[in-house]
Order: C-alpha cells, then structure tokens, then sequence
C-alpha cells in the first residue's frame, strides 16, 4: 500500500471517509490499512489498485457466501453505491467489514480440520454461483499452473546462472549450488507430470462450469472468534480449479507441522467429508505438493533483493525445506497412491 497516510489520519486525510454513510470516531494502522472505529461497526479501509470488473464480481461472491451462513468481509458501498472511492483523483480506496477474531492457530489441529472443512463447504457454494461469461473467463481465470511451474523452473536455473558466475559465494549461494542439481531434477519432473496428467481437464471444467476460489486461503486470511470462523481478503479470487486453495492451505500447514502425514490425511478427509474428491484433482494436488516452491520462493527472493546479503532467516529456511524434503515428497507421493486406491 502507498504511504498516502503515514503513521495516522489527520482532519483533511479523513475527507475521503466523508463520501461513506458513517461517522468515523477514531482509526489505528493495521497491515498495510487503517482500522475505523465507526457509527456502524468496526471497519477497514486500504487501497485499491486493481479492476473495478472483479472488485464488483468480488462483491458479489461475498454477498452469495454471506447468504449461505458463511462470515466473510463485505465491502461497504460508499453514498454513490460505489465500491471504489476516489481520493485526491488519483487514489481509489475500499472500505470493507472487519471481522472480529484472531489468526487460525497452526498447531491446533481442531482449528485446522475445522478450516479443511469450511474450505470445502465454501468450495461446493461457489461452484455455479453466477452465469459465467466470456469476459469472466478472460478477467477473473487465475494462472494456468504448466505455465507458471514452466516459468519457476526457468527463473530456477536463471539463478543458478548468476550464482555461479560469481567469484565469492555466501552461505546462501554455496547452498543453493549444492542443493540446486537434485531439486532441479525433481522439478523438472513434475513439471512433466502436470503436462501428463488431468489438469488441462479439471481447469476446462472449472472455467466452463464455474468454479470459484479463494485465491489465498491461508491461516492469516481464517479468523478464529467466538466459536465461529470467518474467511477473510478475497482479493485473489480466481475462477480456477479449487484444488489451488486445497493446496496452498495444504503446504503451509504441513510445512509449520514437519509434514506430519497423520495430520495431513486427516486434513484430507475433513475436506472430503464434506466434498469428496474426483482421482482427478487428488492426482492434481499430489503433484503440486510435490513441487519445491518454498525452494522457488527463496529463490526468487534472492535474486529480487539485494543478493549480496540474506538474512539468517532466510537460510535457515533453506535448511528447514532440505530437511523436510524427503517428507514433503513422500507424502505427495502418499496422496497420488491413495488415488488408485
């Protein structure tokens, strides 16, 4: 978000809250927002820079979610009915509901199955939830997934190529050529069972039928409160095969539990308690959890940034995914074996 506040909001910056049907009492910076204590409830307002076509299809899936009992972050149409706000010309804001709760906890196995869960009822809500047209198809499909693992492995080897060509190696750099001929292999591996296997299908059948993601269904987008669990920031939603969700939820968990394979089966079934899976997207999901992306992202990181120092943090990364490795694999494997069984 562009710093157009700085630290707080002053009488003038507050104008912008003029065109909305509410008296603000008070507001606090949040991530990369302001919290508003309001006349109607608590609300967030944070910038806007994207389509005002998907920020109104958006609105429109909450509204549908919303009446289907889930809790999610409506946005909040300002006096005009727009969604959008227009600020010193050139700057255009949303105001949304903020949701009371805290962050699922990763180490609570209930919170986690229960999240499996609402996933999956949310996932069966969103299918064919509106007529899609062909504008959708163009505007809202998220990234075909052979393109974008065919582009990391490229971007892969580009920084191998630069690291290599250096004279003087960090921690970093020695462990990344070191590590980098196995984990290229792997990659390269999968990259050629996705092009084998079902997706081109499961991807036509999600943009010819509709099937809706959350784009970014993690831990910090799952708020825990009174019993109850919210979903929130659909900013990344995407017409796209569901399994992406199933999938990001997926990685992040097992990677904070050492890719507990009990745990990660239990997940499975809580998602499928409630939405069995087809063998074609469990062999979908089994292939991109076989993919090293957290490798990826660490290197797309470096070469990113200022390649000439890492924080430790980031090494220790590294070491955490090479040690997790053979686990991960495995239990991708595990998920493709119990397709055919």
């Amino acid at each position: 978000m562009t710093d157009v506040w700085g630290d707080s909001m002053n009488e003038r910056d507050l104008q912008v809250l003029e065109q909305y049907p509410f008296a603000v009492n008070g507001s606090w910076r949040a991530r990369g927002a302001f919290l508003l204590d309001t006349s109607e409830g608590r609300r967030l307002i944070r910038e806007f820079s994207g389509s005002t076509y998907k920020l109104q299809r958006e609105q429109e899936l909450l509204t549908h979610l919303r009446d289907c009992g889930y809790l999610v972050d409506l946005m909040e149409p300002d006096k005009e009915g727009r969604l959008a706000t227009v600020y010193r010309e050139y700057y255009r804001f949303v105001v949304k509901e903020s949701l009371d709760g805290r962050e699922c906890d990763t180490r609570s196995e209930s919170e986690i199955l229960k999240a499996a869960s609402l996933l999956a009822g949310m996932h069966t809500d969103m299918r064919g939830f509106c007529e899609v047209t062909q504008e959708d198809r163009l505007r809202l499909s998220g990234p075909d997934a052979k393109e974008e693992m065919a582009r990391h492995n490229r971007e892969l080897r580009k920084v191998y190529t630069f690291i290599k060509k250096k004279n003087r190696k960090n921690e970093f750099e020695a462990a990344y050529m070191a590590c980098f001929p196995g984990i290229l292999e792997g990659a390269l591996d999968v990259e050629k069972r996705l092009k084998d296997s079902c997706y081109k299908k499961l991807r036509e059948q999600a943009m010819s039928e509709g099937h809706f993601c959350h784009g970014e269904y993690i831990h910090h987008n799952i708020l825990v409160g009174n019993g109850k669990m919210a979903v929130i920031n659909f900013e990344k939603f995407a017409l796209d095969v569901q399994m992406n969700d199933l999938y990001q939820f997926l990685r992040k968990i097992m990677e904070k539990q050492n890719y507990d394979h009990h745990l990660g089966t239990r997940i499975l079934k809580a998602y499928e308690r409630v939405r069995p899976l087809s063998g074609e997207e469990r062999e979908y999901l089994g292939i991109r959890m076989h993919y090293p992306e957290k490798f990826w992202k660490l290197a797309n990181y470096y070469y990113n940034t200022n390649k000439a120092w890492i924080p430790g943090k980031h090494m220790e990364k590294l070491e955490k995914f090479l040690a997790q490795q053979e686990k991960r694999v495995s239990f991708s494997e595990e998920i493709l074996y119990n397709r055919s069984n």
